[in-house]
């Protein structure tokens, strides 16, 4: 079902602190009993295609594009992310601070709040805040 995205992120990286919002045209679908939200995010002519997968209790966030980023969001214990670059692949600590999410399947329509840090051997790399909203 086409649906209305909203993304905003806010990123902390080494004392510096920048902003990003997105608003795009996707679909949410259900698949095998589980439920995804898809679009392109477009930035500096740049098309990168996004799914947000909604679980019970975590998020699953993948970006395929110049890099790839397979992000599980779980609020209940650390998680490792391979991020694809052009030099290989890295491993990277997610630590999901706070997850809230509200989906209605039949609407359909939602948000979802997240913050989360990212570190690669014990060494922080930034925090990070994503407040996600859908419509129909």
């Amino acid at each position: 079902m086409p649906v209305h995205v909203k993304l905003s992120t806010t990123i902390n990286q080494g004392g510096q602190q920048e902003n990003f919002t997105f608003t795009e045209e996707g679909t949410f679908v259900e698949m095998n009993g589980k439920y995804y939200l898809r679009y392109i995010e477009h930035q500096d002519g740049q098309e990168t295609p996004v799914q947000v997968k909604f679980e019970d209790e975590l998020i699953r966030l993948r970006r395929r594009g110049n890099v790839e980023t397979n992000l599980f969001l779980n609020p209940h214990q650390e998680t490792i992310m391979r991020y694809r670059t052009e030099y290989g692949m890295i491993n990277i600590d997610v630590l999901t601070e706070s997850l809230e999410k509200d989906v209605d399947i039949d609407a359909p329509a939602g948000h979802a709040s997240v913050k989360y840090q990212l570190k690669q051997a014990g060494q922080l790399i930034g925090s990070y805040q994503l407040e996600l909203q859908f419509t129909a």
